[in-house]
């Protein structure tokens, strides 16, 4: 039979690799997604009002560093992340606005894998911390929730952006 002090370190560690794991592979389906679009298409819109995916990567790693924050985190964001990816914000045709394209799927990988790693840290009791005062607090009542939805749901989201960006593109479903 396991000690109390083997089970809880199982669960610990369960819980913020459950979280974890699952936000790493978000990085592997965004990399499908981007790795052929052209560089110079990167942050266009195509004449329309979809998303492009500078904008979306740059949205999700805004978000997952704010995240990170909420928890305890220390984590730097950029001067211009609030300002080019807040909820509200409306995605621009500017390319000179955002990071190219290595750069903006570099930024989105290691802002994702470093605060996957952050998570997976974390004490249980930071997890099951109510989320009162979080944005998402009328949605989910612990931190490890709002982490399930910023890392599975929300990134899922944003990616199916990519997804028909690349269909108003011309381009076929990514490998």
């Amino acid at each position: 039979m396991e000690s109390s002090t083997t089970q809880a370190s199982v669960t610990q560690a369960s819980t913020g690799a459950a979280i974890a794991g699952p936000a790493r592979f978000m990085t592997h389906l965004a990399g499908m997604l981007v790795n052929d679009i052209d560089a110079g298409q990167f942050a266009d819109r195509l004449g329309t009002t979809i998303n492009h995916p500078a904008f979306v990567l740059g949205h999700c790693a805004y978000y997952a560093g704010i995240y990170m924050q909420s928890i305890g985190g220390e984590i730097e964001l950029g001067e211009n992340e609030k300002i080019l990816y807040e909820m509200g914000v409306e995605c621009q045709d500017d390319a000179s606005l955002y990071p190219a394209k290595g750069n903006a799927i570099a930024a989105f990988n290691d802002r994702i894998n470093t605060v996957a790693d952050f998570i997976e840290s974390c004490d249980e009791s930071v997890l099951a911390r109510s989320s009162e005062g979080a944005w998402f607090a009328d949605h989910f009542p612990t931190m490890g929730g709002g982490a399930v939805f910023m890392f599975i749901g929300h990134i899922s989201y944003h990616l199916g952006q990519i997804s028909a960006w690349r269909r108003v593109a011309g381009m076929g479903s990514a490998d």
